[in-house]
């Protein structure tokens, strides 16, 4: 239920009263505040459940309504009339700025709350954190790394199918034992090309645990990996070596422990 001010010069919501007076279209002398009074008062009463918002938002406009219909009951003697007189003024100017001040308030809520409303649909991408950072050689460092890695992993995968794999593994591979095996391998030589890695796997399994550790390792940025030109070999080494020089190719790479 919303409260109404009905009044000879105003019928509406309180809320429209108060944007009459923040503009200026309505004369706050103009409006019989001992009315409104009843009537809010009336509509309090109407309230069998009292909403403790709605009471609280015209608590202070009551008061101060009621603290000037106090002051206009009150007999007056004439040497008082200029000071109630005056009195009067600053009390209607006073219950003015109230209400002004209650509508702004009001109004930054609602725009709060709209804003709330929007940004509660709203999701932002976080900050990308780059995988291989502050890398400085000769050779480009692959700027999309994971997509190489993914392409060169592809190849490897189009030259399986051609070979064939005739046997059959029973044994699993964990990315935690390729990721030391690499570790293993990368402690011995100072770069190696990851191609040859996983062309020397004995199984699609084995190659994609390899190509898991490879992709882990680049995360926890304990490798870099370095390609001299597109669709060159993708040679990988231990991040913590400086500059490690990128080996001719020579087709033989050590292969892993199987």
């Amino acid at each position: 239920m919303t409260y109404r001010v009905k009044i000879r010069v105003f019928d509406g919501p309180f809320d429209l009263l108060l944007h009459l007076i923040k503009i200026n279209e309505m004369d706050i002398n103009d409006i019989p505040i001992a009315e409104i009074t009843n009537q809010y008062l009336e509509y309090i009463q109407i309230m069998k459940d009292l909403d403790l918002d709605v009471a609280g938002e015209f608590l202070v406009m009551a008061a101060t309504l009621i603290n000037i219909k106090a002051r206009s009951l009150l007999p007056s003697r004439e040497d008082d009339s200029d000071e109630e007189e005056i009195d009067e003024i600053l009390s209607a100017k006073e219950l003015m700025r109230q209400l002004i001040e209650y509508r702004k308030f009001k109004e930054l809520a609602e725009n709060l709350r709209g804003r709330e409303e929007q940004f509660s649909r709203m999701f932002f991408r976080t900050e990308v954190v780059p995988i291989l950072p502050g890398l400085e050689r000769e050779d480009e460092p692959l700027r999309e790394d994971i997509k190489n890695l993914f392409s060169a992993f592809s190849r490897v995968l189009r030259f399986a199918e051609e070979r064939g794999f005739h046997k059959v593994f029973e044994e699993e591979f964990s990315t935690e034992e390729k990721i030391t095996q690499l570790l293993e391998i990368l402690s011995r030589e100072s770069s190696v090309d990851i191609l040859n890695v996983f062309k020397q796997c004995r199984s699609k399994g084995e190659m994609f645990a390899y190509f898991l550790a490879t992709l882990e390792l680049c995360r926890l940025q304990k490798i870099r990996v370095v390609q001299s030109a597109l669709f060159d070999s993708i040679y990988v080494s231990l991040a913590e070596e400086e500059s490690p020089e990128v080996p001719e190719e020579t087709g033989n790479s050590p292969a892993p422990t199987a």
